[in-house]
């Protein structure tokens, strides 16, 4: 078997392209009527894309929801937005919400390659197939993104792109600063954190180290960790990797606390860092993932293993039909 049997390799390195490419999917399709939050339904690949829409929206006056269930919350009405992402369009738990949602009147776009999901939403945007789903976040998250800047939601200016754009062009920096760490952290069970603002970026590290290099990984975030994960480094061996990603705009206080708990940890386990890159927060977010993309592919390199088929995944699938 090739080690790289679905090129995962170039699907990494196409992914500058595939954000350019993703954001002229949404052209022309918005959403009608009075909107009071919004809630993004989806899993696996297919969720991390809410988990940073709700980053992006932060400090917008309407809440975003992430949901990774079988029903949408009680608060669904018709004034909802649901985004119903599924890459395959055949995720149950994802079908489920947006039958759920439809009860409740909310105005649902779904944002799929096809599958049965093309054919229940009201707006679909349609993204390019034969991809893994982890493989395909700019398509999956940039027509939200793009919806909400045609509703006037959100303002995404062209120089907060072209700068994000710029930074993940430069993909073999990326390639070689992910090898390095991923040869630090090949024997290790990595543990990945960052600030609550890139929360999401530390979450997708794990769940590529996960899928590509089919290891163990967990995530947790500054400050909330400060409150109890910190105590267990009393007790950890060297056999744990923490790596802290760094954002130059993470608060003050929090810098603080990574310093003082590097201290801490580095007496336990062996700790990293990684650094975002860039001024706007989509550069930033983004640079973070790409980095981490790359990790997990070293890892499935350095542990001799095929990025990408995920075999558990798909078995675990045909058991509960």
């Amino acid at each position: 078997m090739p080690l790289d049997s679905q090129n995962m390799l170039q699907a990494i390195k196409n992914f500058p392209l595939q954000c350019k490419d993703a954001l002229g999917l949404p052209k022309g399709i918005s959403v009608a009527g009075e909107i009071n939050n919004i809630v993004v339904a989806g899993m696996g690949g297919s969720a991390i894309g809410g988990d940073l829409l709700k980053s992006y929206l932060i400090n917008a006056p309407i809440p975003v929801c992430v949901n990774r269930d079988y029903k949408v919350p009680a608060f669904v009405n018709e004034k909802t937005l649901l985004f119903a992402v599924s890459y395959s369009g055949n995720t149950e738990e994802t079908l489920s919400a947006c039958y759920d949602a439809k009860k409740k009147g909310a105005k649902i776009i779904g944002i799929t390659s096809g599958g049965k999901l093309a054919g229940e939403c009201e707006k679909v945007v349609k993204v390019p197939q034969g991809l893994q789903p982890r493989a395909a976040l700019g398509y999956l998250f940039f027509p939200m993104l793009g919806i909400l800047h045609n509703k006037g939601i959100v303002s995404v200016k062209n120089s907060e792109v072209n700068e994000m754009i710029d930074i993940l062009k430069k993909t073999e920096k990326f390639s070689a600063a992910a090898e390095s760490l991923a040869k630090k952290l090949k024997d290790k069970i990595p543990i990945i954190y960052a600030s609550e603002a890139m929360a999401p970026v530390a979450f997708r590290w794990k769940t590529q180290i996960n899928e590509n290099a089919k290891m163990p990984a967990f995530y947790n975030v500054f400050s909330e960790m400060n409150h109890n994960e910190i105590a267990s480094y009393r007790n950890m061996d060297r056999k744990f990797a923490a790596v802290i990603i760094r954002d130059k705009y993470d608060n003050e206080r929090v810098k603080k606390r990574m310093d003082v708990c590097k201290d801490i940890m580095q007496f336990a386990a062996n700790v990293e860092e990684a650094q975002t890159e860039g001024e706007c927060l989509l550069a930033r977010m983004f640079s973070g993932i790409y980095l981490g993309d790359f990790v997990s592919y070293h890892l499935a390199v350095w542990n001799r293993i095929d990025p990408g088929p995920v075999d558990i995944i798909e078995s675990m699938k045909k058991r509960i039909q």
